[in-house]
């Protein structure tokens, strides 16, 4: 229960990934095969930034989750890596 399962495989453009929380309570993040290793970073990211934020239990609309998502991941790992330095 509440695992994350990272799957990789061939969606349609323009979907980059997924997340979809599966009837054992664990998050199956599907990241397009397709993309680079930098986009599949990216929507990793986004997509944990969705689990972060509570948004299967939110029901607001998508574009506004999708807005907070992009803002919690850049935010989230242009200061992590700030700290690197």
């Amino acid at each position: 229960m509440d695992c994350v399962i990272i799957r990789l495989v061939d969606l349609p453009f323009p979907i980059k990934g997924a997340t979809v929380k599966d009837a054992e309570g664990d998050y199956n993040i599907y990241i397009n095969a397709k993309l680079s290793e930098d986009e599949r970073v990216n929507t990793y990211r986004h997509e944990i930034a969705h689990i972060r934020l509570g948004h299967f239990y939110d029901e607001r609309p998508v574009a506004i989750k999708e807005a907070e998502a992009e803002k919690e991941a850049s935010t989230c790992y242009s200061s992590r890596k700030k700290k690197s330095l």
